[in-house]
């Protein structure tokens, strides 16, 4: 429990409507807080895996070329980090918490936890703000539009990235003056009869609490370091995050406009069109499922974390401690979830993730049998198109029209400066 002298409440434990929500808060932890080991443990081995093959498939050199992708290994890099800080955490714990054998709030277990708490927030907000940098390197990308343009290059992108990495680390660096490692004096931990302990053996019990120097002066520090993780970890990014990502929707969508205006001249180029159609659809809806899943696990932490600086003791001691393993759940779900999205939505991604865990062998039969499926469907829908056109047309010579007898509708502001493929923007597909 944490203590602010003057501090402003938050709940009126009068209130009657108060009261109901602190109960149904309670009720609730005491349902979902046994189960909430297991679930992690599920969630941290599933999400080390997938993020271990994840740096796989980025770092082969058909992936790595481009900058996109080099920031996404470096997230990669931090969601390994922190569900692997997190395991070790959740099974000591939670999991063995009320093992008879094993005292769990040892002094190294709780220099343990301490650097776990310092690690997990550092890691996590350096890898929502790789995000942020990787949303601003697509827009820039699509916005400078040429193929060669320096915001496809990776060595931009590991430049950002140490720059975020070595600045969130400064930043989360007071987290270690604000938590503390204390005795805890009104008990002893003994071991079970069954263990081999000698007889009477006792070892302290260390707690993990917050700071005197934090609390000092109305919790000055307290407060500070929860208004920089609020506000600069977790809002402002998310905010950022939701811009970029708008902005670079509506690029793609222009991009995608001006392509079908260019293309419409020419019956012969629908399946190319209709295929990039798809492209360019699912690189937008893959922005979007991304937005979305950060804004779930990311903004409401940080609007936690801004009642926790103006209301300090409440949220403190009510709302951390009844949603806290929530929380934690969200951001574990945040770490774990981009593999999934990757294979869902890019095809140059499962190629090159089945380049990886397949023996070349059996992944070039499959391959094989891939190609001729897809040029016997081909086939098929030509044959299936041409067995519904008159006999006159099929025994047409059909040729594409020379490029000068080739007219298309005049729109205000003229296409012509977007047929030069050097002007038009070029989306950088994963």
């Amino acid at each position: 429990m944490i203590a602010c002298p003057n501090d402003a409440r938050l709940f009126d434990f009068n209130d009657n409507t108060t009261q109901e929500i602190i109960a149904n808060l309670k009720v609730f932890q005491r349902f979902y807080a046994p189960i909430h080991g297991y679930v992690c443990v599920a969630l941290c081995v599933f999400g080390i895996l997938t993020n271990l093959v994840h740096v796989a498939v980025l770092s082969r050199p058909s992936m790595r070329s481009s900058a996109v992708n080099c920031l996404l290994t470096a997230v990669a890099v931090c969601d390994l980090g922190t569900m692997g800080t997190y395991l070790i955490y959740i099974v000591h714990f939670v999991v063995f918490r009320h093992d008879k054998c094993n005292p769990t709030f040892t002094h190294g277990w709780m220099q343990f936890l301490l650097w776990h708490v310092v690690l997990s927030i550092t890691l996590h907000s350096t890898s929502l703000w790789l995000a942020v940098a990787m949303a601003f390197v697509r827009r820039m990308t699509l916005r400078v539009a040429r193929l060669n343009s320096k915001w496809q290059r990776p060595g931009i992108a590991w430049k950002v990235s140490l720059v975020v990495y070595a600045s969130v680390f400064l930043l989360c660096a007071p987290n270690m003056l604000v938590h503390d490692i204390a005795e805890y004096t009104h008990a002893v931990w003994r071991p079970s009869q069954n263990c081999n302990y000698p007889v009477n053996y006792t070892e302290k019990i260390y707690t993990f609490s917050i700071s005197r120097v934090a609390t000092a002066n109305n919790c000055r520090i307290f407060k500070a370091n929860i208004w920089m993780i609020g506000i600069v970890f977790k809002v402002i990014p998310c905010i950022l995050l939701l811009f970029l990502s708008i902005g670079l929707m509506m690029k793609l969508r222009d991009a995608e406009r001006n392509r079908r205006k260019l293309t419409s001249c020419s019956s012969n180029s629908s399946y190319a069109t209709s295929k990039q159609s798809t492209k360019t659809d699912r690189t937008t809806l893959m922005l979007v499922v991304i937005l979305i899943v950060f804004l779930i696990t990311e903004l409401p932490q940080g609007i936690i974390s801004i009642l926790c600086a103006i209301y300090t003791a409440d949220v403190h001691n009510y709302l951390y401690y009844y949603l806290g393993d929530v929380l934690d759940l969200l951001s574990l779900l945040n770490s774990s979830v981009n593999f999934v999205l990757y294979c869902i939505m890019s095809s140059r991604y499962r190629k090159t993730f089945w380049t990886v865990v397949l023996p070349s062998s059996i992944y070039k039969r499959m391959w094989q049998n891939r190609n001729a499926s897809q040029t016997f469907n081909m086939v098929s829908r030509k044959a299936s198109r041409k067995s519904v056109l008159s006999p006159e047309r099929q025994n047409r010579d059909y040729t594409l029209l020379p490029t000068t007898e080739l007219q298309c509708p005049s729109t205000p502001g003229s296409l012509r400066s977007n047929t030069d493929s050097s002007s038009s923007p070029k989306i950088e597909h994963l």
